[in-house]
């Protein structure tokens, strides 16, 4: 009895999670508390603070199914002295401080693509718009003196609409700048293949029927 509460404790957990985040998931990396003071201290915040305790630096971005899914990016900001820019096939975001353009915080574009499980999401951060570092997602970095971006998924932070949310770190050319808020860019998944939102609906009667049996 113990093991079939313990089965349905986990299943209800399980259905709860899938609604959030289950297209979308985190290969490799490194989990790392995201700094609200000091020299790495991340500007973005909610409600006055840190919008998470921690995020995943160095890892890629990946579908979590196959199948084509439709995605939405939204640039949410950027601080930082460099020109950087949020590259994918359908559209692009660049922030251009003190040059007179780039794009307005809020905008956003929509990539429809096919994906298999596992495959990373085809995008890519560059410092500076043209002949500079670049950091794609499937070779994401690790460390203050390489560029790289850090990732939080839905289930990790409150109040967003967002199934991931990206933090680009251009480093600042200093080791110690590793404060990722360089280029920051939401993603949401807006349509997936119909079988992979029957097994969500399956995940959540499953859910349904463990609590029903836990109250039995």
């Amino acid at each position: 009895m113990k093991l079939i509460k313990l089965a349905a404790a986990a299943l209800i957990t399980l259905s709860s999670l899938t609604a959030q985040a289950a297209y979308l998931d985190i290969t490799g990396g490194t989990t790392t508390n995201i700094s609200s003071s000091g020299a790495n201290n991340n500007y973005f915040k909610a409600n006055g603070a840190v919008i998470a305790p921690s995020f995943n630096v160095g890892g890629d971005l990946v579908s979590n199914f196959s199948g084509t899914v439709t995605l939405k990016f939204t640039y949410l900001g950027a601080e930082a002295s460099y020109e950087n820019k949020f590259i994918t096939t359908a559209g692009s975001f660049t922030h251009a401080p003190g040059k007179g353009y780039g794009t307005a915080v809020g905008s956003s574009f929509v990539l429809s693509d096919s994906f298999s499980l596992g495959e990373a999401i085809g995008f890519s951060f560059k410092k500076g718009t043209s002949g500079g570092l670049t950091v794609a997602n499937g070779a994401n970095n690790e460390g203050d003196t390489t560029l790289s971006f850090a990732t939080l998924l839905a289930g990790s932070f409150n109040a967003s609409p967002f199934d991931a949310i990206l933090f680009f770190d251009d480093t600042g050319g200093y080791q110690d700048d590793d404060n990722h808020d360089d280029l920051v860019v939401g993603v949401q998944v807006i349509s997936v293949p119909e079988s992979s939102t029957l097994v969500l609906m399956m995940m959540g009667l499953l859910g349904l029927f463990a609590a029903r049996r836990m109250k039995a």
